[in-house]
This record gives C-alpha cells, sequence and structure tokens, in this order.
C-alpha cells in the first residue's frame, strides 16, 4: 500500500539542492585558486567591505555562476536566508554577501584592467599546459557577440557586425579553455586596432618563458582577422605558423581559372568531401608570396551532392613550409604531417570547436545579458565568468571524467555534476555531506571527493 501525502511540514535540518558545489568548490580550494586570484588583485582594490573577505566573495560568485538557477544580482538576497545553500559553500552566515555588497564589490574591482584579469588566465593556462606536456600548441582566436538588445542601457553597449547591441569580446583559445580575453564594445571588429597582435604576442612569449621555448605553435583565425601586416608580424617577429581563412579577391579567381578539375585533388569527413587545390599566391600590396589553398565542398555532411554554383569556396593562406624558424621547430617537434596540404585543411576545420566553446561559455552564463551599467563592473563580470568556465573545464577532466563525458555543456554538468541532494549533519565536529545511496553509486562520489582533494596544483609567479 503507498502512503499517501496528506500533512506538510518544516524542518530545521540543512538541506540544499545543489550539494555538487561543495564539491566543486573543494576543488577550486585544493587547486590554490583562491591563492592565485588574490595574489593577482588583492593591492589591487582597497578594503572591499566590512566583515567580508575577498576569499568570501570569490567562493560566492563561482558559486552563483556554476548553480546558474537565477543570474540576477537580487539572487544573493535570496541565498542569505537558505541556510542548506550557506552550508554547502563552507560559510557561515555572517559572511554571505548581500546584493547590494556585490555590487560595491564589482564597483571596485572595475578599476582592474583586462591585464590584470588575464595574467590569471594564463596561469590557469600554464598549470594545464604544463599538464599536458605538448609539444604542438594549436591556438584559435575568435569574438562573440554577447546580445544586450534587450536589456537597458549599458556603458559600451553597441551595435555588433551583428546588428544587435552587446559586447563582443576577443577570445584566445587552446582546445576548451580560453587562456586570453579582451573585454571590448560591440562595434569592436575583430581586428579592431592591436589587439590581435598584441595578445597573440603576450600568449606566444608567456609559452616560450613559462612552458617550452622550443614548442611549435600554430594559430588559427577567420577572415576577420586576414591582415598582412599581422601575418608579416607573426612571420618575423613571433616566428610562428598561422592558418588564416581569407577572402576571394579577383586576383585569386584569376589564378584559379588557369587550373582545370584535374588539378584538384580530394579530401573526406565521414560523409562530407572537399576537393582543394594549393597555388603560391601574391596579392597587389603583399611582399610575398605565401601557401594558398581553397577547398570547395563537394559532399555535404549528409552526403548530398552541390551543385556548382552552391559550392562555398574557403580559401586558407598559412606559412606552414616557407618560414624557416617556425618550420624548424614544428619539423623537430614530429609535425611533419602539418606541412601537408590535407593537415592543414583539417586543423583548419577544427577551428570550428571555438564556436562551440562559445556556446558552452554562454550557456553558462545562463542569458547573454551583463548585469551592470558601468563597462568596468561588466568586464569583471565577465572574467569571472571565464575564470568559472576554465575551472568547470579542468574539473570535468580531473575528477569526473568517469561520470560524464569531457565534452559535456554546462546544462548537463549541472544536471549530472552539482543539481543533487545532501543534507549537512554534524557528528564529533565534522560537517558531513549526505547524499543518497543512489547518487553516492551513479557519481561515484568516494572517488569525487578524494579527487576533489588532490588536484595539481597552481604554481604561480
Amino acid at each position: 500500500m503507498i502512503t499517501k501525502v496528506r500533512k506538510i511540514g518544516i524542518t530545521n535540518d540543512k538541506i540544499s539542492s545543489r550539494g555538487g558545489i561543495t564539491l566543486f568548490l573543494k576543488y577550486v580550494e585544493h587547486a590554490q585558486v583562491y591563492g592565485l586570484i588574490g595574489h593577482c588583485i588583492n593591492g589591487l582594490i582597497k578594503k572591499i567591505s566590512r566583515g567580508l573577505q575577498l576569499n568570501e566573495f570569490i567562493i560566492q560568485i563561482m558559486a552563483f555562476i556554476i548553480d546558474g538557477t537565477n543570474m540576477s544580482m537580487k539572487r544573493f538576497d535570496e541565498l542569505k536566508e537558505d541556510t542548506g545553500y550557506i552550508t554547502s559553500l563552507e560559510l557561515k552566515e555572517s559572511q554571505i554577501a548581500s546584493s547590494h555588497a556585490m555590487k560595491r564589490f564589482f564597483k571596485k574591482l572595475s578599476i582592474v584592467n583586462d591585464l590584470i584579469f588575464n595574467n590569471i588566465l594564463h596561469e590557469l593556462f600554464i598549470w594545464r599546459l604544463k599538464m599536458s606536456n605538448q609539444k604542438i600548441i594549436i591556438l584559435g582566436i575568435d569574438t562573440m557577440v554577447m546580445d544586450n538588445d534587450d536589456a537597458h542601457k549599458r556603458e559600451g553597449c553597441e551595435v555588433t557586425y551583428k546588428k544587435k547591441k552587446g559586447f563582443q569580446p576577443l577570445h584566445i583559445c587552446w582546445g576548451k579553455y580560453l587562456i586570453d580575453v579582451v573585454f571590448r564594445k560591440g562595434s569592436a571588429h575583430s581586428n579592431h586596432g592591436t589587439d590581435f597582435t598584441d595578445r597573440v604576442a603576450a600568449v606566444v612569449k608567456l609559452i616560450r618563458k613559462r612552458y617550452n621555448s622550443d614548442v611549435a605553435i600554430i594559430l588559427c583565425a577567420d577572415s576577420g582577422f586576414f591582415d598582412q601586416k599581422a601575418m608579416a608580424y607573426f612571420e618575423n617577429e613571433l616566428k610562428i605558423h598561422y592558418i588564416i581563412t581569407g577572402k576571394m579577391y579577383q586576383d585569386v579567381k584569376n589564378d584559379l581559372s588557369k587550373s582545370d578539375e584535374q588539378s584538384y585533388k580530394e579530401i573526406r569527413k565521414n560523409k562530407a568531401v572537399w576537393k582543394y587545390i594549393e597555388i603560391g599566391h601574391k596579392l597587389k600590396s603583399w611582399e610575398q608570396y605565401r601557401r594558398c589553398i581553397v577547398t570547395k565542398l563537394n559532399i555535404d555532411e549528409k552526403g548530398q551532392f552541390l551543385l556548382d554554383f552552391s559550392r562555398p569556396d574557403t580559401i586558407l593562406y598559412t606559412n606552414i613550409g616557407i618560414c624557416p624558424d617556425a618550420d624548424q621547430r614544428l619539423n623537430s617537434c614530429g609535425g611533419e604531417q602539418y606541412f601537408n596540404a590535407d593537415t592543414i585543411i583539417e586543423t583548419a576545420h577544427q577551428r570550428g570547436a571555438d564556436e562551440l566553446i562559445h556556446r558552452s561559455i554562454k550557456e553558462l552564463a545562463v542569458k547573454e545579458q551583463l548585469p551592470f551599467e558601468k563597462f568596468g563592473m561588466n568586464r569583471a563580470y565577465y572574467f569571472f565568468l571565464v575564470f568559472t568556465h576554465f575551472l568547470q573545464e579542468a574539473y570535468k577532466n580531473d575528477v569526473c571524467k568517469d561520470v560524464l563525458p569531457v565534452s559535456s555543456y554546462p546544462n548537463t554538468f549541472r544536471r549530472v555534476m552539482i543539481d543533487f541532494a545532501a543534507k549537512f549533519t554534524i557528528k564529533s565536529r565534522n560537517l558531513i555531506l549526505n547524499v543518497s545511496k543512489s547518487i553516492y553509486d551513479q557519481i561515484n562520489l568516494s572517488q569525487i571527493w578524494n579527487l576533489c582533494h588532490t588536484p595539481i596544483k597552481i604554481q604561480w609567479e
């Protein structure tokens, strides 16, 4: 016989519906992330708020983002009344910030510039890079439009190329990690000012100084970054390789018209088939020839043949094979296959994964509208979003890769690793996190618990 619920009541037990937040914060703490952030920004801001320390703000911001229930600043006032949530953060009620305290905190952080925040990202990057032991590093660069069209007036919120008002940060990524960010107004296009070359140079110099001076580096970018001056800088100063999508100028069309269909080769990926041809090409304003690879999609991913007029053409420019210093590094790192045209095309196609990072960070943010009116405050909030995203990716790889795929998106991560009920009890002066047996077995909690306490620690300079 099934017993029916006939009454309701109130319990004083400390229960949280987000038990996984405790585990995530344990991982962040033992990786020494709080110490890293404090080292970089503690001396730049005055006393934050009476009774609250920097670490307590960082804990609550990261928990707020990884939770994702309600991304309004008023949510902090609601959380002050939730004893189960407070306990899951391992804080006291007096240490919980109100919405007004959070606004004051971000107002103080508004003076911190991109370079300081990027110092934190760079340390996180070197942390993961040293764990990977890679000899060939492929970087991607792109901009991401944040649609704030429906939000109230925001400083720096301007019309983007997508005809929406918003912000357009510049991202450099390595695999699934964002490693360098410039938070910018919406009207700042891809190759705005010197942001492109400056940030690539900062990352390249960081890799060679802190990781390995002989490592091979390949930069992938779309046509928004197609710039002769930038390519010359990469070749002559940074001595790195690049694969950049170009534009179909008339000069290129004239050269292609001299080639017959038999000159094209073929490359396949699943059902998709591309035809490609390689030519040495030099635009009128250029001082030198560069490798130019033109591809045509012949059969799409569904196995459907495309007619000539509907086949999209892509043109790739690269210095792989014609930049002696960078070529020597690539050869010594065992990257001989990258000199082949088909590998260059495959590497360029992988740049589409950068868009998946944009989807992931937007999903973690829940909404694209940023919460503040002032540009500096939104910049600080966005960088904390990027930090949390980076740590979420590291957490998936280090702690829960046996529970869910490392490629899973934030919503899946939240449903499996964050959103489960937990009851907090005290026994022999120890705070104990209790979950149901089904959850304990499903996520292998004993293993998760041990891994959260033993990550490789971040060593910063």
